[in-house]
């Protein structure tokens, strides 16, 4: 039904064009008639994002100020791999160093909230070469937890603050440990962190509580059962910490985009190529098939031939099929960390063979800020990715089947164009004064001793 119903819509918008039929209503070839503005009205701001029951202090202020402290904090980080050292590639310090890598070092606020400092561009630096291109925060609490609420490319987190844990102790991340992480929260945040989720444990004990380590190292694994269960509930509350933060990263924080700006009533807001390429948006192109809602994403995830290219990139990447972890994580939102438990989703969650090379559609709101495009970063910049889809996607490069629904588009060059321009016209503007963060919203913060 799906296909046959965006099919048809291509074929009206194909005999339109070659009858030379402007869309109903049309007075002149950039203005909205009423079905097309109907359409766009599914893409208004809500005045926040959904609820996250499972993080009960997803809207505490003392935990956002608390978590951007930590979103900037390198000390949160391990020993830097031999990719580093060079500048010129976007290196945070010397191999072996400690205390480099940051959140906010693959994800710049100030730029969309993706990367812009790993060279080469397709992929992220961090202790060491990923093999995914850094996906943005900004809007990442947008993830609706009806819809599922699946975060990353490939959907193995559930939560914004399980999300947070995960890059931590990744040895090509942060390359740090939840231990490392309690003793630097016990040894600089102490206070703010007791303040907000009660006291912690006695970390100034290293006999009970080593200096470093995790799951599978033999210093975590010879704790007591009692403190390896109280280091991860210090480490769960981090996350929940920066997700108070990462909660207010949406675009509803920043002046409007022209688009935004638009569907409030100014006229002059978009160009005429970009109201152009909204009408293609929702019709001729039917971007608005995956990419939609106000996160301007379907939540769900799909192959659409994208090629495994780059330096760094997986010579075959798995996609949603490699995101069964999620069912053992004990950070999920039905696990004992969860301050709701709710396993509804993860007993509907069936990993198969259509899941496989696929990813999650990515927001599309301040998109032109945050190249390179796709999970690996193959396409450098808007118009690749416009051209990728009008061309119907590649036919090989990467692991499963694309869908059938990648069909070429038949768009012009000034179509192409047009699209282009829309969503250039998707960016915010700069972050609205907060008077919760005097610095602004985006600013680093003082950190303590």
């Amino acid at each position: 039904m799906f296909l046959r119903v965006l099919r048809s819509r291509r074929l009206a918008a194909l005999l339109a064009a070659a009858w030379g039929l402007g869309a109903p209503g049309c007075a002149d070839e950039t203005a909205l008639d009423d079905t097309t503005r109907a359409r766009l009205e599914a893409y208004r701001l809500p005045p926040a994002p959904p609820p996250d029951p499972s993080n009960a202090v997803a809207d505490d202020v003392r935990a956002a100020v608390l978590g951007k402290q930590l979103f900037f904090d390198g000390r949160f980080s391990g020993a830097l791999g031999p990719a580093n050292g060079d500048p010129d590639r976007g290196g945070v310090g010397a191999p072996g160093e400690a205390g480099k890598v940051a959140c906010v070092s693959c994800h710049d606020l100030t730029n969309g909230g993706s990367d812009h400092r790993s060279r080469p561009a397709e992929t992220s630096l961090g202790a060491a070469y990923d093999g995914r291109n850094a996906i943005t925060v900004i809007d990442s609490a947008y993830s609706d937890p009806a819809l599922g609420g699946w975060l990353l490319w490939d959907g193995h987190k559930d939560s914004q603050w399980s999300l947070a844990l995960g890059p931590m102790e990744n040895r090509l991340e942060h390359n740090a440990t939840r231990l490392q992480v309690a003793h630097v929260i016990f040894d600089h945040y102490r206070a703010s962190y007791e303040a907000i989720f009660g006291p912690l444990p006695a970390l100034g004990d290293r006999t009970r509580f080593p200096d470093d380590g995790k799951p599978g190292d033999p210093a975590y694994d010879a704790m007591a059962p009692d403190d390896r269960a109280a280091i991860d509930r210090v480490f769960a509350s981090f996350g929940k910490a920066l997700a108070a933060y990462e909660r207010r990263l949406v675009s509803s924080s920043f002046a409007p985009s022209p688009f935004d700006r638009m569907l409030a009533g100014d006229a002059s807001a978009m160009t005429p190529g970009a109201l152009r390429g909204a009408r293609l948006f929702v019709g001729k192109a039917a971007c608005d098939e995956c990419h939609r809602g106000y996160a301007f994403s379907d939540g769900k995830f799909h192959n659409v031939g994208v090629p495994q290219e780059g330096e760094h990139t997986l010579v075959r990447d798995l996609g949603r099929a490699a995101a069964g972890s999620l069912l053992t994580d004990p950070f999920n939102r039905a696990g004992a960390f969860s301050d709701r438990r709710d396993d509804a989703q993860l007993r509907a969650l069936v990993i198969g063979d259509r899941d496989l090379g696929a990813f999650k559609t990515p927001t599309l709101r301040n998109v032109s800020k945050t190249a390179p495009y796709m999970h690996d970063g193959v396409y450098g910049n808007l118009r690749d990715v416009v051209e990728h889809y009008n061309a119907g996607g590649e036919t090989g490069g990467y692991a499963g089947t694309r869908e059938v629904t990648i069909e070429p588009l038949l768009l012009d060059a000034r179509e192409v164009d047009d699209l282009v321009e829309l969503l250039r016209a998707l960016d915010d503007d700069a972050p609205l004064p907060s008077s919760d963060f005097p610095e602004g919203l985006t600013s680093p913060p003082q950190l303590p001793e």
